[in-house]
C-alpha cells in the first residue's frame, strides 16, 4: 500500500516442519479468507492471502512485519511476543525500544534475500505483495523457500486493485486470529473496532463536508486517493475532492487544491517529528483555500498507513475529532 517508498540450511530445515506454504487458487474463498483445517482443532488451518494458499501446522513464533507500526496490531491480539523484526525501520518510533525482540530490522521497504535468511521468520506480514516482486530484492518464492508464509495486510495484491474499506481491517484481524490460533481475541477486537468507527462516524451528525488528502514533498503536491486514505473519508462520509484524481499517489497543482476549495484539507507526515512542518507547508502552499481561512488543516500519520490494521481506526478517530468537533 505504500506510495513514497522510493526505496540457511538448519534453519530452513527446521522452518519447513512448522509451516507448509502452498500456492493455489484461492477459489470461492473470500479475499484474504481463513478457514480452519480440522473441526474443533487450531490446527493445521490454511489462510488466503493475495491468491495464495498457505497451511500452518502451528502458530508462527518468528514473525517479520512490512512496516513497525503492524505490531499494533499484534499487540491488540495478544501475540506481540512473536515479532522479531520488520523493515521500513527509518519508521520506527518507539517500537524497538518498546519490544526488545525486534532485533531483525531492515531500512529497506523491499527485503533482501540476506536478511530473510539471517531472520529465519515463518511468517511475513507485509503492506503490500509488491515487497516481494524482486527487482534484486526477495520474492514469494524465497520465502517459500525458508518455509514462510506470506500475509498481506489490505488486500494490496499485485496486479489488483484493493478495495477502499473499513471491512479490509476486520478481515484482516479474522484472518490474523485465525492464523495465530486466537479467533476469539480476534472476534472481541473486531467488535471493539468496529464500536470506535460506529462513535466516531456519528460524530459527523448530518454535516455534509468535502475534503482533501494530500502529500507534500519538497513543494510539489500529490493527492492521496490509495485505499486507505479514501476508506477513512468513506468511513467518516466526507467526500473527497480528488476522488477521481487516478492513481493513488497523483501529483497536482496547489492552485487545483485551492479551486477545489475543500472544507477541510487533511496533509500527511510521517512520524510525530514532522507533523509541524508539513502543516506549515500546507497552510502556506494553499493559503487563500477555505480550509486555511477557517483554520481545517490537520495531519495524517502516513506511518499508520504503512501499518494497516488497528492503526487504520486510530486514524479514523483522530481524523472525526479533527474534522467534526474542531
Amino acid at each position: 500500500m505504500t506510495h513514497s517508498v522510493p526505496r540457511i540450511p538448519l534453519a530452513v530445515s527446521l522452518l519447513g516442519v512448522v509451516l507448509l506454504a502452498t500456492a493455489g487458487c484461492a477459489g470461492a474463498a473470500p479475499a484474504d479468507a481463513a478457514s480452519a483445517g480440522a473441526s474443533g482443532a487450531h490446527y493445521p488451518v490454511t489462510v488466503s492471502s493475495c491468491g495464495a494458499d498457505y497451511t500452518y501446522q502451528r502458530a508462527p513464533e518468528r514473525v517479520l512485519l512490512g512496516a513497525p507500526g503492524i505490531i499494533d496490531t499484534l499487540d491488540a491480539l495478544g501475540v506481540g511476543d512473536r515479532a522479531i523484526g520488520y523493515t521500513l525501520s527509518d519508521l520506527d518510533t518507539g517500537e524497538a525500544a518498546a519490544h526488545p525482540k525486534l532485533t531483525h530490522n531492515s531500512a529497506d521497504w523491499t527485503p533482501s534475500k540476506e536478511y530473510l535468511a539471517g531472520a529465519a521468520p515463518d511468517l511475513f506480514i507485509a503492506n503490500d505483495e509488491q515487497q516481494f516482486t524482486g527487482n534484486g530484492a526477495a520474492t514469494v518464492d524465497d520465502l517459500r523457500g525458508l518455509g514462510a508464509g506470506l500475509y498481506v495486510l489490505g488486500s494490496y495484491c499485485v496486479g489488483k486493485t484493493a478495495t477502499p474499506t473499513i471491512n479490509a481491517v476486520y478481515d484482516d484481524i479474522t484472518a490474523l486470529g485465525t492464523l495465530f490460533g486466537v479467533s476469539e481475541k480476534a472476534d472481541e477486537l473486531t467488535s471493539q473496532l468496529r464500536g470506535r468507527v460506529a462513535d466516531a462516524a456519528a460524530l459527523r451528525g448530518n454535516r455534509k463536508l468535502s475534503a482533501a488528502s494530500v502529500s507534500i514533498v519538497d513543494g510539489t503536491v500529490y493527492a492521496l486517493t490509495g485505499a486507505g486514505y479514501q476508506a477513512v473519508l468513506d468511513t467518516l462520509g466526507i467526500t473527497n475532492v480528488f476522488a477521481d484524481a487516478g492513481a493513488n499517489y497523483t501529483q497536482i497543482s496547489r492552485e487545483d487544491v485551492i479551486t477545489a476549495n475543500p472544507d477541510i484539507i487533511f496533509v500527511d507526515y510521517s512520524g510525530p517529528a514532522q507533523e509541524a512542518d508539513s502543516l506549515k507547508a500546507a497552510k502556506t502552499l494553499f493559503a487563500g483555500s477555505r480550509a486555511v481561512a477557517d483554520g481545517r488543516v490537520f495531519g495524517q500519520n502516513e506511518n499508520s498507513f504503512q501499518a494497516g490494521g488497528v492503526r487504520i481506526v486510530d486514524v479514523i478517530e483522530r481524523s472525526a475529532k479533527d474534522a467534526f468537533t474542531q
